[in-house]
């Protein structure tokens, strides 16, 4: 039979976007992995799911750097561009890439660093994949594939739901707007601040890690412009409470500046929220249509586009609720996998 090991030692980081995507598909592919036969590679606190069809390779602090990885598979896929680990020699490889972020969150000493070493994951893997057509773009234009084709699957996105979950005790205002993600400078929070001075009275909730030095710098901003009673900072959040949030607010906020996806805009999106996202990166090809952007972040433009597109959801809220849901429609685990099942028999 025919061995798939995939490395998803991301799911040590549950709270970020690759631990997320990591996970889901690991329970993706149990659900549907053809005529494979599973191993996983997973960090020491993973919590094991349906042992009797699939194979448990822990790695911990010691073996990360010196692994037993016992028998060779047929094939191994590196879930991001980083791995944890490289397969053996005569192993083929898939390594799916999501981003290039690093070439504008680093700096620039530090970005040829992280390029030199893609260059040498890209050079070492058989396929490549990447996660949208902008990330393909930017792949090409700063990395030499040497003739080889990136194979674009777009992610799937599941969030998970909770009907009886109760409203969350953070939840401290009827009508509010959402946001989401780990306070870094790119996910570009900031440009929201101006636009809520000028919502006189709206809430903004937004969650995720705020641990860093980009979360203390909103905070003192927030206080400064004297938005503490309107801009509200959860923290990370349980997935019961998110679910709340997506499904109550009256729309969901993302000017990120650089996403190699957005998961975030399709879990809005399947709920039928009304997606306000910057025009940069790959958000566009990931909301399409159905999403509003931002051209820029003056906050005269910004009041402007929301306005317009919480105009145009009262004036048919059904419909506007059903496009939005066909639009997430289009990015389910269940393609994905199939996608990814496909190029998986082509590899040998």
């Amino acid at each position: 039979m025919k061995s798939l090991l995939l490395d998803i030692y991301k799911t040590n980081k549950l709270h970020s976007g690759l631990g997320q995507f990591s996970l889901n598909f690991h329970n993706a592919l149990l659900e549907n992995h053809g005529n494979w036969d599973l191993e996983f590679l997973i960090p020491s606190n993973f919590q094991y799911q349906n042992e009797n069809i699939a194979n448990y390779r822990k790695v911990d602090l010691f073996n990360r750097y010196f692994p037993n990885l016992g028998s060779k598979p047929s094939l191994w896929h590196s879930l991001q561009q980083f791995p944890s680990h490289q397969p053996p020699k005569g192993c083929k490889q898939i390594l799916t890439v999501h981003d290039l972020n690093f070439l504008i969150e680093k700096e620039e000493h530090k970005a040829k660093k992280y390029l030199h070493r893609l260059q040498s994951n890209i050079d070492r893997a058989d396929i490549i994949t990447s996660i949208s057509h902008y990330t393909r773009n930017v792949l090409s234009e700063n990395i030499d594939l040497k003739g080889k084709k990136v194979h674009v699957i777009h992610n799937g996105v599941l969030l998970q739901e909770f009907p009886e979950s109760s409203r969350p005790l953070s939840a401290k205002a009827d009508k509010f707007f959402f946001s989401i993600g780990i306070f870094s400078e790119k996910k570009n929070f900031h440009s929201l601040l101006p636009l809520f001075q000028k919502l006189k009275g709206q809430h903004l909730f937004i969650a995720g890690d705020h641990q860093t030095e980009y979360g203390k710098r909103l905070k003192k901003e927030i206080d400064s412009m004297g938005l503490s009673e309107q801009v509200h900072i959860l923290g990370k959040i349980k997935e019961e409470d998110k679910y709340w949030y997506y499904k109550n607010c009256e729309a969901f906020l993302f000017p990120s500046m650089a996403e190699g996806f957005g998961m975030p805009l399709i879990e809005a999106m399947s709920q039928g929220k009304a997606v306000f996202a910057s025009d940069k990166c790959s958000l566009p090809e990931i909301g399409g249509d159905a999403a509003f952007y931002w051209e820029n972040f003056d906050p005269n433009h910004m009041l402007q586009v929301l306005e317009r597109g919480l105009e145009k959801k009262r004036q048919n809220p059904q419909e506007f609720a059903k496009r939005q849901m066909q639009q997430a429609a289009q990015f389910s685990w269940e393609k994905c996998i199939q996608d990814y099942l496909n190029l998986y028999e082509q590899c040998l």
